[in-house]
């Protein structure tokens, strides 16, 4: 399934020897790391893609577009009997409109056996994507408030996200629970309970910028 297109290599993970499994497994995360910004639990859930072998587990797949000796772009696909699904897609600014989304859209396709796999994003990244969702014919049908950030949108296509519990990642629940209980019995006002989030989010932000470094 590995293709070349020009100057453009596409490579797929699991057909890579044991010495390319343990560099390119870094250098994937190296190209996608800027995802713990939109997404807080992206690194754990990174890692727990693999085994401790550096091979994927079973119902995953990572496909990988290089071009001028770096990765240009990524997909990594996830296939069970419940769901088909390109849970995440980038390719790297420099290297965006050369036909490098709709290659790794398609081969995620042939992998996936599916034309219409689910696919999520986050809001802020919807107006990068448009133009490729649009040309398969992938449906928004849903807006989900909340799902895997604090203060952000999650998108979803061609299905629905599974219900789960709210993790804020290192948000104590009790305390916003705390004081929005005080401001409703009026112990709290407003302005305060408005400073103390903000508070919390700086602090979140600055977390999550870290983890860059990581």
């Amino acid at each position: 399934m590995n293709q070349s297109n020009k100057d453009q290599q596409y490579r797929i993970y699991s057909t890579f020897s044991d010495f390319n499994k343990t560099l390119y497994y870094r250098e994937i995360y190296n190209f996608l790391k800027r995802l713990n910004i939109e997404y807080p639990g992206f690194s754990k859930w990174y890692h727990g893609l693999f085994l401790e072998n550096r091979e994927l587990r079973n119902d995953r797949e990572i496909i990988i577009c290089e071009k001028e000796y770096r990765i240009a772009g990524v997909a990594i696909l996830k296939s069970t009997e419940e769901e088909k699904k390109i849970c995440t897609l980038r390719v790297a600014s420099p290297f965006q409109r050369q036909g490098i989304g709709k290659k790794l859209m398609e081969m995620s396709f042939e992998w996936l056996q599916e034309d219409k796999p689910l696919m999520t994003m986050h809001k802020s990244k919807q107006h990068q994507f448009t133009a490729l969702l649009e040309y398969y014919g992938f449906a928004l049908e849903q807006a989900q408030w909340n799902y895997y950030n604090i203060f952000s949108t999650e998108l979803s296509y061609n299905g629905i996200l599974t219900k789960k519990k709210i993790f804020f990642s290192k948000i104590e629940i009790k305390d916003i629970d705390f004081w929005y209980e005080n401001f409703k019995t009026g112990s709290n006002n407003l302005k305060e309970f408005i400073e103390y989030m903000g508070r919390f989010y700086d602090c979140e932000w600055k977390r999550r910028i870290e983890m860059l470094n990581y």
